[in-house]
């Protein structure tokens, strides 16, 4: 608080005026009217307020330092001002570039998951196909195992344990009707028939084989 605001008056008051506030507000805060524990404190204050303002000379430079005061009061919030709107401006940037820092790294982590699991989905199919061939071959081996010692029981009973009968029917067409037989055992899509087969070639009963071949021909046809 400077003196004027102890008298209540503002810097361009008179000497007249300052003179009025000083003498009204003595008769209100002296101690022997005023009881109260600031009456003393605010005499000190008018007194000491009165002694500058009161003295033309003394005024002039208290005015000339409260300019000055003033002047620098203002400069100094104006550069507080200033510094406030830079601080949340370089608080952004900062925290723009944080965020940018942050979205690089979770699309660069995002881009790895992607792409390992790119790779396991890879690899899983590459095992899932080298697993569905080697199956493949081994129902292939066994196939053509099975398919050829069907073919050669077949061939050996029905073409050569029979030697009318084989100057009877053509070898090539015997052949020919033996490896039906002998996909249709190996495929299984004619249970009743195979096990016919099977239990005739245990019994090497030619005429029981030659009838099946007949009677899965017609079956085919």
């Amino acid at each position: 608080m400077n003196y004027y605001d102890v008298f209540g008056v503002l810097p361009t008051a008179s000497s007249e005026d300052i003179a009025n506030a000083h003498k009204a507000l003595s008769k209100k805060y002296h101690p022997d009217i005023n009881s109260s524990k600031d009456a003393h404190d605010k005499m000190v204050m008018l007194n000491e307020a009165n002694e500058v303002l009161s003295n033309q000379a003394k005024r002039e430079e208290y005015d000339n330092a409260l300019k000055l005061n003033q002047r620098q009061t203002q400069q100094r919030d104006i550069s507080s001002s200033r510094a406030a709107k830079a601080k949340p401006s370089g608080g952004a940037k900062v925290t723009d570039e944080r965020a940018e820092k942050a979205e690089f790294l979770r699309r660069k982590a995002e881009a790895k998951l992607k792409t390992q699991d790119a790779v396991r989905a890879q690899r899983d199919a590459w095992e899932k196909q080298k697993a569905k061939e080697t199956s493949q071959k081994s129902r292939q081996v066994r196939y053509d195992v099975d398919r050829q010692h069907m073919l050669d029981i077949l061939s050996s009973v029905v073409i050569n344990g029979n030697k009318q009968l084989r100057n009877n029917m053509e070898i090539d067409e015997e052949r020919h009707n033996a490896t039906k037989v002998l996909l249709s055992m190996v495929r299984g899509d004619n249970e009743h028939l195979r096990r016919r087969a099977e239990e005739a070639e245990r019994k090497k009963n030619i005429e029981q084989i030659l009838s099946l071949v007949k009677e899965y021909n017609a079956e085919a046809d």
